[in-house]
C-alpha cells in the first residue's frame, strides 16, 4: 500500500472522464487509497466516483475507498454521531458510490455529544452486515479516543489530522515540552505519540496548508524562510519542494500516509518520489528550525 493517499475532496470540479483518468494514473504508480466524505460536494463527489465504478467493471476491487461522517451541513451545520446518523450516512454513501463495502469509515469531526455505546452498536452491526471493514476517526484527540475505547477497544485503526510544516501543534509542544514559550502550550494532549505508542495511522490531511486554510507553504512572499530551506534541500537531493515537505512528514512514523488533496498528476508524481529519497535528520532539524521553531 502506498503511504500517499489520493484525496478526492477536490474531484467535483473534474469531469467524469477526468475523474477516471486521474484514478488510473493513481493505480499505475501505487497509490490505491482514496479518501472522500459525505460532505465533500453535498454527496456529489461519492455520486461522481459512482458513476465512474459503476462504468468500469472490477476497478472496485483495485481501490481502498475510505469514507468520512459526521459532518452536517444545510440550513444549520453541526455534527452528528448518534447510532441514526452513522447508519444512514454509511447506507447513503455506499449507494452513491454503488459499491456494497466500505474499506475504512472514518468520525469526521468528534460530536461532542456523542455516545460511545451508541457508536460501537453502528459499528458493530456494520462489521457484522460486512458493509465497513475498518473503523478509524479523523481530528480526535487522545482523550476523545480513549472514550471510545472504553467500548470499541482497538477497533479505531486511524486518526486523520491536519500535520505538515505549516501546521506542527503536533510536534511543537512535544519538542518544546516544559519550556516558557507558546510553543510548549499543548493543545493536543500528548496525542501524537499517543498514537504511535497504540501503532494507529497518521493521516495527514492538507499537508501544505498554513493553519485552518491560510495558504500555501509554497507562497514564497509570505513564507519567505522556509522556501529558502525548501530549495536548498531540494537543490541538495535533486527533487522539488514539494518532495521534501512530504518526506519531512512520512520520516515522523511508518505508519504515517500523507494525503495529496491535488488533483495535478506532476503534483501527486512530486509527492510520490518522496517514498523512494533519504534525507539527513539533521535536514529535518533544519526545516523545522526554518519555521521559526526553537530547539532548547
Amino acid at each position: 500500500m502506498s503511504r500517499i493517499i489520493q484525496g478526492l475532496m477536490r474531484a467535483e470540479s473534474l469531469s467524469d472522464e477526468e475523474l477516471y483518468n486521474l484514478i488510473q494514473f493513481d493505480l499505475e504508480h501505487g497509490i490505491n487509497f482514496f479518501d472522500l466524505a459525505d460532505c465533500y460536494g453535498d454527496g456529489r463527489v461519492e455520486e461522481k466516483l459512482g458513476r465512474i465504478l459503476s462504468s468500469h467493471k472490477g476497478l472496485r476491487e483495485k481501490m481502498i475507498i475510505q469514507t468520512k461522517c459526521s459532518i452536517v451541513r444545510g440550513v444549520n451545520k453541526y455534527y452528528d454521531l448518534s447510532y441514526e446518523h452513522i447508519m444512514e450516512s454509511v447506507y447513503n454513501s455506499l449507494k452513491r458510490m454503488n459499491i456494497t463495502y466500505l474499506d475504512f469509515l472514518l468520525l469526521h469531526r468528534p460530536d461532542i455529544l456523542m455516545d460511545n455505546e451508541e457508536i460501537k452498536k453502528a459499528f458493530m452491526e456494520l462489521k457484522e452486515k460486512g458493509l465497513v471493514r475498518h473503523f478509524g476517526v479523523s481530528n480526535f484527540s487522545k482523550e476523545a479516543i480513549e472514550y471510545l475505547k472504553v467500548e470499541l477497544g482497538d477497533m479505531i485503526l486511524v486518526d486523520q489530522i491536519q500535520l505538515g510544516l505549516g501546521q506542527m501543534r503536533l510536534l511543537e509542544e512535544e519538542i518544546s515540552f516544559n519550556i516558557n514559550n507558546d510553543d510548549a502550550i499543548s493543545h493536543t494532549g500528548g496525542t501524537f505519540f499517543y498514537l504511535k505508542k497504540n501503532h494507529m495511522e497518521i493521516q495527514c490531511w492538507s499537508p501544505f496548508l498554513v493553519g485552518f486554510f491560510e495558504g500555501s507553504i509554497f507562497d514564497s512572499n509570505k513564507y519567505p524562510n522556509i522556501n529558502h530551506k525548501l530549495g536548498e534541500l531540494a537543490y541538495k537531493y535533486q527533487v522539488s519542494k514539494a518532495t521534501i515537505a512530504t518526506k519531512f512528514l512520512l520520516m515522523l512514523d511508518k505508519n504515517l500516509k500523507v494525503i495529496s488533496g491535488s488533483m495535478n498528476k506532476d503534483h501527486i508524481m512530486e509527492m510520490i518520489v518522496a517514498e523512494s529519497i533519504t534525507i539527513d535528520k539533521v535536514d529535518w532539524y533544519g526545516l523545522y528550525l526554518a519555521q521559526g521553531k526553537m530547539l532548547p
